[in-house]
């Protein structure tokens, strides 16, 4: 049997299957020295008693492997095993011991005594108050007998109780009626009777060589039994991992048929909401919720499925108060258990403080599997919570979901991308176009506007050189619409220097305050005080701010006295560069998608060309750089102007900024 027991610790090398192999090594130890019938004290006789209660421990500890909260960690085992151990070896070699030896033995008994009753404390299979009772019950004739000179009674009492408590251990751990458990359970209990019928047939009673022959055809059912035990938990893995990974396969399919491909613009909320739904009804949890960054660079909680109203405001308000670069410090919280893959647990009393809501709804502790992108910014986090079953969780369990979250990602990220190249070759077109039209029509333009400047001499004090004069003013805006045209086909011929955009959008937001006062907008600037430089053109970029701040202007003009009018400007940079953006709370725009189309208007008629924005998106490419407008929910827009820094420029990052309001 120990041999057995030898090879399956070979295959696979677990703390329990060591305590066994060790166990019944020191078994055989024991019933070795019972053939050679090792009497005479000393060494020997040590090994021999030591075996007997440190073989029954092994077991014991085998299910409870519990320790004092202590650095470096002592498990309970090792506190009750040493004064056992002292005790054993002493009363071999001195069998009547007397006087301080005695009260040696004696202090050896009530510290065995002492570590069993603190193990029983603690919370594990069994409950706390039979196990804490269990060996003071028992340690007080066990202190009695010690002072008696009963000591080789004492050591079987030891191993019979261990024996007996491993019993009711291995009944209670695997809770099934099974071959293995029931001889397992069965062999330990018989295996600590030994000790009540030698109260009984006390002396050499021929009726203890038949026990002591039975007792060790029980030490072989007990051992077949848990062969057994490891061969039926061997089966239960194997049938646990087809299920796990039937399961996984049934949720990849249905994250397979959700249709990422729709996420844009408009149907963006709709594929978010669908793949919460999915994740709810096929995977082990029964909340889900999505994340996403925002361009106004924090997060927001765009679906979630499981949860009630009050419980999604949490999260919502949750998103809104974290930063990117709070998610990435996450991970080093208190509030963060290490995870599995790339989930970890987290517990957002941590973030939240306490709240009863979270302890209600179950939300307290959650899993979160991050979203990043290539470059490695945090783009998102999915959080689940509310197991469907009382297993724990495994890496199977998360890999399918791990898998959605990362085509979420990659969609994402390509859609943005599509969209960007889409514009740029939309706008390159009218470029073309407009280098077409403008080469066709700058030479008939150029002769209107000379014979309107001739005629408006001529007429001088005519009725007719209003009219003359009229043409001539519109021929020159005809013009300045070519010219901007043309920024679509040709870069712009400026020499681009390093500059100073905090200095650029300081001076502008100075410039206009007092506009903005007179019409009772508030305007906020948040700057980082080491702002780099970036290389470009001063009044070229000056152009672009102010044509957005006037925009912003434009469209809280028409909104009702009791809102509250807001313009923020807000930069911050990163390795790649930096990104400026300037939102309103105003009714948004019409279309983003076409903001930036040339001659593309929602003003009145003859109340505007539609080239501003187009002129400033011309600017910002020829910067090498990228504007984007977005709207902001539930009312509001956004532009967002990214730069590139200026060249042998090293960034630091710093949180300090300058706040004007």
């Amino acid at each position: 049997m120990l041999i057995v027991f030898v090879l399956l610790y070979l295959q696979a090398r677990t703390p329990r299957r060591l305590l066994w192999l060790v166990g019944w090594a020191l078994v055989v130890l024991r019933l070795v020295a019972e053939v050679a019938e090792v009497k005479t004290p000393g060494m020997w006789l040590a090994l021999s008693n030591a075996s007997m209660v440190l073989s029954a421990l092994m077991f014991l500890g085998s299910m409870s492997p519990l320790g004092f909260k202590r650095v470096p960690k002592i498990l309970y085992a090792y506190a009750f095993a040493a004064p056992l151990f002292v005790f054993a070896a002493a009363i071999s070699f001195y069998p009547h011991a007397d006087g301080w030896l005695r009260l040696v033995l004696v202090a050896c008994t009530i510290a065995a005594i002492a570590a069993t009753t603190l193990w029983g404390m603690r919370k594990r299979l069994l409950p706390p108050w039979f196990t804490a009772s269990f060996p003071i019950l028992l340690g007080i004739p066990c202190i009695w007998l010690t002072w008696r000179g009963e000591y080789m009674f004492v050591l079987y009492l030891a191993q019979s109780s261990s024996n007996l408590m491993t019993a009711l251990l291995f009944a209670a751990s695997y809770r099934r009626l099974s071959p293995g458990v029931a001889f397992t359970s069965a062999g330990f209990l018989l295996w600590s009777t030994p000790v009540i019928l030698d109260a009984v047939f006390a002396g050499h009673n021929p009726a203890m060589l038949v026990i002591g022959r039975a007792i060790n055809l029980v030490k072989v059912m007990t051992a077949v039994g848990m062969i057994q035990l490891v061969l039926e938990d061997e089966v239960a893995l194997n049938r646990a991992a087809t299920e796990r990974d039937h399961r996984a396969r049934v949720e990849l399919e249905h994250y397979s048929a959700i249709d990422l491909s729709m996420i844009s613009e408009v149907h963006s909320e709709a594929v978010y909401q669908h793949a919460c739904d999915t994740i709810t009804q096929v995977s082990r949890f029964r909340q889900a919720a999505l994340f996403l960054r925002s361009l106004e660079n924090n997060f927001h909680l765009v679906a979630h499925c499981g949860m009630d109203t009050a419980m999604s405001y949490v999260l919502e308000a949750l998103a809104k108060r974290l930063s990117p670069e709070q998610i990435e410090t996450l991970r080093d919280g208190s509030g963060v258990a290490t995870g599995i893959g790339n989930t970890v647990q987290l517990d957002l009393r941590s973030l939240l403080g306490s709240d009863n809501l979270l302890e209600q709804t179950g939300c307290a502790k959650v899993h979160a599997i991050p979203m990043h992108t290539r470059s490695g910014a945090s783009d998102g986090a999915l959080i689940l919570s509310g197991l469907k079953q009382d297993k724990p969780l495994l890496a199977d369990d998360l890999l399918p979901l791990e898998l959605l979250v990362s085509r979420l990602t990659a969609t994402r990220e390509h859609t943005l991308l599509m969209q960007r190249i889409a514009r740029s070759e939309k706008l390159a077109g009218l470029g073309q176009l407009a280098a077409g039209v403008a080469h066709e029509l700058n030479n008939p333009l150029t002769v209107v506007l000379g014979y309107s400047e001739l005629l408006e001499e001529t007429l001088e004090g005519h009725p007719g050189r209003d009219n003359v004069s009229l043409i001539r003013r519109e021929a020159q805006r005809m013009h300045q619409i070519i010219e901007s045209m043309l920024r679509f086909w040709r870069p712009s011929p400026i020499e681009h220097t390093p500059i100073s955009v905090t200095q650029i959008l300081g001076d502008i937001c100075r410039l206009r305050r007092p506009e903005f006062g007179r019409r009772n907008i508030r305007l906020q600037l948040f700057l980082p005080d080491n702002l780099p430089q970036v290389d470009g053109n001063r009044n070229q970029l000056q152009q672009v701010f102010l044509q957005v701040l006037n925009n912003a202007l434009e469209t809280l003009e028409d909104r009702s006295p009791a809102e509250q009018a807001l313009i923020r400007v807000e930069a911050n940079h990163s390795a790649e560069g930096i990104k400026i953006l300037i939102s309103d709370n105003g009714p948004g725009f019409a279309d983003p998608s076409r903001v930036f189309d040339p001659f593309f208007t929602t003003k009145q008629p003859r109340a505007g060309t539609g080239m501003g924005l187009s002129v400033c998106y011309a600017i910002i490419r020829d910067h090498g750089g990228e504007i984007i407008a977005h709207n902001l929910q539930p009312q509001g827009a956004l532009i967002v102007i990214e730069l590139p820094l200026a060249k042998l420029h090293t960034t630091s990052r710093d949180n300090s900024q300058v706040v004007l309001q």
